[in-house]
């Protein structure tokens, strides 16, 4: 039976699609052509649409801090865990389209800092929102509504609506050079120093998360986002599911 949620919906664990399948058995192949691509045949910003809405990424948004004391926050998805020991995480930042910098970098660059907060669905209107220009001056903890939670290693603010928090130091820079020659994004890798995470979400006594409470949410193309009402785990049997 589904697990009810405080919103009503419904968040299910369920069989895998073939939950009979046995090792060397083929699965399924689409009927379909595949179409075959050189990545110059699009302009880079069909390339980069195709990219995003054929893979899936984890959603959250990066706070920083100005050298003048202004909090920004910012929705990414260009970012994942890359490694568990050190525990460290990715983040991409791409320039604007007239070439200057965001905000982001320029607060990481001057901080060597970034705070990472996930996405979940109870504030997702407000966690789009934060992806609309904004100048420097004006924090968009004040202009959006998120409520400021103290870090406790970095400076750079968490956002209290976001369930799961990670403070990270950058470890390594990395710029994307196109083959103009010129930089387009940068990728930090950001050692997390401190993780706050909300009991409601996390059982620490079995050490795994509740899902059904952490109502995560993953990027697709364009401005859509997929919620995680239900999960599959294919080391299960179809009856001990």
């Amino acid at each position: 039976m589904p697990t009810k949620v405080s919103n009503n919906q419904s968040f299910q664990k369920v069989p895998t699609s073939n939950s009979n399948w046995k090792m060397g058995e083929s699965q399924k192949i689409l009927s379909g052509k595949t179409l075959t691509f050189e990545p110059n045949v699009f302009t880079s910003s069909q390339l980069h649409q195709f990219l995003v809405g054929s893979f899936p990424r984890p959603a959250c948004i990066i706070s920083t801090i100005s050298p003048e004391g202004i909090s920004n926050a910012a929705p990414y998805s260009f970012t994942n865990l890359v490694c568990t020991d050190p525990p460290t995480f990715s983040l991409t930042v791409f320039k604007n389209s007239d070439g200057s910098l965001k905000d982001t970098q320029v607060n990481i660059d001057a901080s060597n800092e970034f705070a990472v907060n996930l996405i979940s669905d109870w504030f997702i209107e407000s966690a789009h929102a934060s992806g609309m220009p904004c100048p420097p001056e004006v924090s968009e903890f004040d202009r959006i509504g998120f409520t400021p939670k103290p870090s406790t290693i970095i400076k750079s603010p968490l956002i209290a609506q976001s369930p799961v928090n990670y403070e990270c130091k950058v470890s390594q820079r990395i710029p994307f050079i196109n083959k103009e020659g010129k930089e387009t994004a940068i990728l930090y890798m950001g050692e997390i120093v401190k993780i706050h995470v909300n009991e409601q979400v996390y059982d620490t006594d079995k050490a795994t998360f509740k899902y059904e409470n952490l109502k995560a949410l993953i990027r697709l193309g364009g401005s859509l986002y997929a919620k995680i009402n239900t999960i599959v785990d294919p080391n299960q049997t179809t009856d001990s599911q």
